[in-house]
């Protein structure tokens, strides 16, 4: 198959190798790991650097659990774990992960969302809860760790180098989540309550979101029957604002490509690139988690254990965009005047005055982009010891994820009087709207609208749409495992298992009836109030416009019953957007454990190959070629087989000082919407009476992403008190996802219906079997690599009060040989691969002493590329990016009345850090966007 790379949108995404940020209560550990994250116990006796024993408790006792885990991990592991099951303060999951070395995530809403680990995006991080891989609220396969509240789980594992025992998937890395086991307590009874209040200071400038939220969670843990039963329930909610300040500026193109003349403003001979237009927007809303958690243990002795655990999440998400819309800016004309006074920088026109005419428009925006996730879980895991040698494990689950999306909005264009007692729209009049503008690269641009947007007599509805998107995702899931302990001189135990699961994704697209109305009529009085951007935004001329009501327009002009479906005629691209996944894949392993001595060090690890088969297709509704309306059910797949050896070593070459080395080939899969059967192509005519075909869409048949990866790292432990590391890593990625074109693309047996012959086609004319597909391909070659450095410490040595400090500073730099292709800022830019931040460093400092604790973090990562809002999905470069977070505590003391009461003040993104990017150079802004500052007061209860 020839097929030509357009790496202008690769998939693949390149995040930086980050370190972490240690705040709260979670803490960094590098666990056990055989098979699942082994938990981790706080310990509240250490010894410091002459070996004397030392009391400890809190995040001090994480500082050396984490010391402690990590000599006896047999793979590269971090871990984020919580004393009890309310032990993580943080919102979501994912924001205790993203404090761990090499690991960042990306904001939705001012929040983490999702996972990057050591610069490969969320696309190659797998997830699993409890030692099964789950499915997605994203419609991509990519997990939403915002899902997961904090106060529900107990410990959350990044797996860095894989083992055969380990479910297939995550190149990047694999997060392995914990729920509570109540059997492993010590006390037969514990329970918690925490209360939490929220506010955010841009909140109150959204008109859809009010500053103030909450967080309550409950949970408890007991020990019947002799210790041989225990239960756990846990409940958690959270009601916060989501809020948002951008600028999204669409991308370019050269003048006269798209609408008006070309253009040579400065006159060096290189035509002018222009912009498509720019919005400014308010996102506000408020956005709703509820979770609930079950845990069943039951050993009625000591060699039969089993347990069932269920998991429950609603996330709903209710935000509105509001603002203006400045669109059509490549029409202006310099020759006819709908352009003056244009700004140039390096050949791009980043300002001048606008003016309606030729295709120059203005629109108030009032879109609904609600979406509503919902997540369950369950899973039954037996285990029987036969003996002392031989373990047998059987586990089977079930998962189910959904997401609708609202998608809607109305349409809401700036009138003008006809002169005749009607209105024309003003957009079609030459001069009626007037704007200026000058971007100002990473700051706040100028503008001047002469336009009121907050007139409901000239800024008229016209038009609407509704077009919601619901995904489905689905699986069931099989295993067993066997384990036999040997204890030899070498090898110390074998493990042999296999598994089998079964994957549905679905993704169906609707809309209603029609998006317009009779004739353009004005807002009603009740169903707008009056909005805007306030302080530096209001500064640079940013206007005030309406906030409507946007049901309540429907309901009136529209109707109240709209339903949605995919055979409204003219709606067939609805169709053309929806699809089916199917994924069986069988998997069988083996692993080989061992423990020796060579050359008197201690050398130990694990060997092992794990197969894996995979059955995938993809199932759409296609349209017939020339018929209209006619549409057929199409199937499209693969089968093929992966096998994915991994070899994990430790040498002890003193008692303080440990040598890594992991060698491994991991796989990760495509995403479900590049996997899609929708297909549309047509007939070309390339001569000698051959017609070809060309079209574009998904690929069923896309393999996943694999690379051959590499670890090697230096140790070494200050006692209990603090450790150093250094290592480098080096992935080669043998196959990656890439948009690109398939040169013979058989359509014909691909089992598609063939369009007819152009009636003007020569006598004797024919239609080849195979031709050009624009699709999702894999591409080979090219590598990721880096460097991570670590340094913990505590100082119980030094004189009081100072015995309470510690540190943690965590540097990362990675670098890749892969790039992209960018035309968005009117010239063709080679950029570093989406997401690789060269330079990531976090450092934090703690205090902790009689019950009082204080930390402050800073997350540094520098420039990066990222994808962002063009017209679709686009590549931009990135500004560094500075995150500031800090958390004060007091713990009562164990004498005091109050025991078991902690009283928390936190504050989270202390300096408003914005995300701003561009399209090739600064000058060319894309986005700047802010969340806001969010501050917490609460407390805890133990019991």
């Amino acid at each position: 198959m020839k097929v030509s790379i357009r790496p202008s949108r690769v998939t693949l995404m390149i995040g930086s190798a980050s370190a972490a940020l240690m705040l709260g209560f979670a803490s960094t550990a590098h666990a056990q790991a055989s098979g699942d994250a082994a938990s981790t116990q706080a310990s509240d006796t250490a010894a410091d650097d002459t070996g004397n024993d030392i009391v400890v408790r809190g995040f001090r006792a994480s500082v050396f659990e984490s010391i402690a885990a990590k000599r006896e991990s047999p793979i590269i592991v971090d871990v984020v774990s919580a004393e009890d099951i309310a032990g993580l303060p943080d919102v979501s999951i994912a924001e205790a992960i993203a404090r761990l070395p090499g690991v960042t995530s990306q904001r939705g809403g001012g929040q983490a969302s999702a996972i990057n680990i050591r610069g490969l995006n969320q696309d190659l991080v797998s997830a699993s809860l409890n030692g099964r891989e789950q499915v997605a609220t994203s419609g991509l396969r990519t997990i939403e760790f915002d899902q997961y509240p904090s106060e529900l789980l107990t410990q959350a594992a990044v797996y860095k180098s894989p083992m055969a025992s380990l479910i297939e998937g995550g190149i990047a890395g694999k997060v392995e989540l914990k729920t509570a086991r109540p059997l492993d307590m010590t006390e037969n009874f514990q329970g918690s309550l925490n209360i939490r209040g929220s506010y955010n200071d841009r909140a109150s400038q959204q008109p859809d979101a009010h500053e103030f939220g909450y967080r309550v969670s409950a949970s408890i843990q007991a020990k019947l029957i002799e210790d041989k039963l225990g239960v756990a329930l846990g409940y958690a909610r959270l009601v916060q604002p989501n809020v948002a300040t951008r600028l999204s500026a669409y991308d370019y193109v050269l003048t006269g490509a798209s609408g008006g003349n070309a253009t040579d403003i400065d006159g060096n001979g290189v035509r002018d690139a222009i912009s498509y237009g720019l919005e400014l927007n308010q996102f506000g809303g408020t956005e709703t988690r509820d979770g609930v958690l079950g845990v069943i243990q039951f050993e009625p002795n000591p060699g039969t254990r089993f347990m069932l655990d269920g998991y429950w999440s609603r996330f709903n998400s209710d935000v509105r965009r509001r603002g203006v819309r400045f669109s059509g800016a490549q029409n202006g004309d310099t020759d006819i005047g709908t352009l003056t006074d244009p700004v140039v920088v390096n050949d791009a026109i980043v300002g001048g005055h606008w003016q309606s005419g030729n295709g120059v428009n203005f629109e108030s925006i009032n879109q609904d982009e609600s979406d509503r996730d919902r997540l369950y879980t369950i899973g039954g895991n037996f285990q029987q010891d036969f003996g002392d040698a031989v373990t047998l494990n059987l586990d089977a689950s079930y998962s189910t994820a959904n997401s609708y999306f609202q998608n809607s909005g109305i349409n809401v264009f700036p009138y003008v009087s006809d002169g005749a007692g009607g209105y024309v729209q003003a957009t079609s009049v030459p001069g009626a709207l007037q704007f200026d503008y000058q971007l100002n690269g990473l700051n706040v641009p100028d503008l001047n609208f002469d336009w009121d947007f907050t007139d409901p007599e000239l800024n008229r509805f016209q038009g609407y749409f509704i077009v919601p998107q619901e995904d489905n995702d689905q699986m069931w899931a099989y295993a067993g495992d066997l384990t036999w302990r040997v204890d030899g001189s070498f090898i110390k135990s074998i493990e042999v298992g296999a598994r089998y699961s079964t994957r549905r994704a679905d993704r169906t697209v609707t809309a209603f009836n029609q998006f317009g109305i009779a004739a353009p009529v004005a807002l009603p009085d009740g169903l707008y109030e009056r909005a805007g951007f306030k302080g530096d935004y209001a500064a640079h001329g940013w206007p005030d416009f309406l906030s409507v009501d946007i049901d309540g327009i429907l309901d009136q002009f529209v109707g109240p019953d709209r339903p949605v479906r995919q055979d409204w005629p003219g709606f067939g691209w609805t169709y053309d957007q929806s699809f089916t996944i199917r994924e069986k894949v069988w998997a069988g392993y083996g692993q080989l454990n061992f423990d020796t001595v060579a050359g008197g060090l201690n050398f130990s690890g694990n060997l092992g190959l794990r197969a894996v088969h995979t059955d995938q297709n993809s199932t759409s509704s296609l349209a017939v070629p020339g018929s209209g309306t006619d549409r057929y059910i199409s199937t499209i797949g693969d089968k093929y087989w992966t096998f994915l050896p991994s070899a994990n070593f430790i040498l002890d070459l003193s008692a303080h000082d440990r040598l890594r080395m992991s060698f491994s080939r991991q796989m990760s899969r495509a995403r479900f919407f590049d996997l899609r059967n929708s297909i549309s192509f047509g007939l070309t005519n390339i001569g000698a009476g051959q017609y070809q075909p060309r079209g574009g869409g998904g690929n069923p048949m896309l393999r996943p992403y694999i690379a051959k990866q590499w670890d090697f790292g230096y140790e070494h432990y200050f006692g209990t008190t603090g450790l150093f590391q250094a290592g480098v890593f080096y992935k080669w990625l043998e196959s990656f996802v890439a948009n690109g074109t398939i040169y013979d693309f058989d359509y014909r047996g691909s089992g598609l219906t063939y369009p007819t012959l152009p009636t003007d086609a020569p006598p004797g004319s024919t239609a080849l079997d195979t031709g050009w597909l624009n699709a999702p391909i894999n591409g080979k070659g090219g590598d990721v690599y880096g460097l991570e450095v670590q340094f913990t410490k505590t100082f119980p040595s030094l004189p009081v009060p100072f015995d309470g400090l510690g540190v943690i500073v965590n540097y990362a730099y990675t670098e890749s040989s892969l790039q992209v292709e960018s035309p968005d800022s009117g010239r063709i830019f080679k950029l570093p691969l989406i997401g690789l931040s060269k330079h990531v460093f976090n450092p934090t400092v703690f205090y902790e002493k009689g019950g009082f604790a204080g930390r402050v973090g800073v997350r540094y990562r520098s420039g990066y590329v990222a994808s962002h809002f063009g017209f679709g999905e686009k590549v931009t470069g990135n500004a560094p990016e500075t995150v500031v977070d800090a958390q004060l505590s007091y713990a009562f003391p164990k004498s005091s009345a109050l025991d078991g009461l902690t009283l928390y003040l936190q504050g989270n993104n202390l300096t408003d850090a914005s995300t701003r990017a561009y399209w090739g150079q600064e000058a060319q802004t894309n986005l700047l966007q802010q969340f806001g500052r969010v501050f917490y007061a609460g407390a805890t209860i133990k019991f």
